[in-house]
């Protein structure tokens, strides 16, 4: 974001899920470069402490025993609602218009907050970035709501569908190679893993099949690649690489054309099989 405002293009509509859901309702709030510094500094002031406050111990006795997820919101909600200017309570407060998405468990449908102004933005994005396994799903109207990447990781669909003809897609999903998986729990991950980057490959077809769209797709995944989710220490290291992954795109953009595939060559496909890609 950092590398987009210091080229002049600052948004008109942020749509966020999971850990973008509170980037981008931090910006939202003003978005200009100052606020994304503030947004910057304030996750380089934030330490494990305030997002996983209970000891690793609790957290998989918890997740085991009692609940339904190594932990709840209390601590993401209180650091949450410490970034919010004051006053800013609901969507009709944002300086830009923002969508936020959350995933409802008992239909498996994506749920889309930004339409209504008087919708709480607490509400939202705690529903946004209830990431299953970790944290436990928001419980709202008696059903479950957890992060909306389990349906859509990146959300291209929806800026299309709400007006905007030019699209930056941040994705924080590494695209591989990965190594070999061992383990039930990991194998189980990088399945979910395999799913969300097939949604986003749908997602990229579908701007590049509009007339009028604009997409420019940038990779950041590979950067927090290894980095334990609990591990704040490397955050300024992460922002530097992204900033310069992002200013290296910007100086040679190539708008409307689909990654090339980083997982594994056509010669290593088992036999009697091709790999396949989406195609105009």
């Amino acid at each position: 974001m950092r590398a987009l405002f210091e080229r002049g293009i600052a948004p008109d509509m942020l749509i966020g899920t999971s850990a973008g859901a509170l980037n981008a309702t931090f910006l939202a709030t003003d978005p200009t470069r100052e606020t994304n510094e503030r947004l910057a500094q304030m996750w380089l002031n934030t330490t494990v402490r305030d997002i996983f406050p209970k000891p690793k111990w609790w957290m998989l006795l918890r997740a085991a025993f009692f609940g339904n997820g190594l932990d709840d919101h209390q601590a993401r909600a209180k650091n949450f609602q410490k970034q919010l200017p004051p006053g800013v309570e609901t969507f009709g407060a944002l300086k830009a218009k923002l969508y936020l998405t959350a995933a409802d468990l008992q239909t498996g449908r994506l749920y889309l907050y930004g339409d209504d102004p008087q919708a709480k933005l607490l509400e939202a994005s705690l529903a946004s970035t209830a990431l299953p396994v970790v944290w436990d799903p928001e419980i709202i109207n008696g059903h479950q709501f957890v992060d909306g990447g389990v349906v859509a990781n990146v959300p291209i669909s929806i800026g299309i569908d709400r007006g905007a003809t030019e699209i930056y897609a941040l994705d924080l999903q590494d695209p591989g190679p990965f190594p070999y998986q061992k383990g039930a729990i990991a194998i189980a991950l990088k399945a979910l893993g395999v799913l969300t980057y097939q949604q986003a490959l749908r997602e990229m077809q579908r701007a590049l099949e509009r007339p009028g769209i604009t997409l420019h797709y940038i990779s950041l995944g590979d950067i927090f690649a290894g980095i334990d989710l609990q591990d704040f220490s490397r955050t300024a290291e992460m922002i530097e690489q992204g900033y310069a992954r992002a200013k290296k795109y910007l100086d040679h953009p190539t708008p409307n054309v689909m990654p090339q595939h980083l997982g594994v060559a056509a010669t290593d496909a088992p036999p009697g099989a091709i790999l396949y890609e989406p195609k105009l």
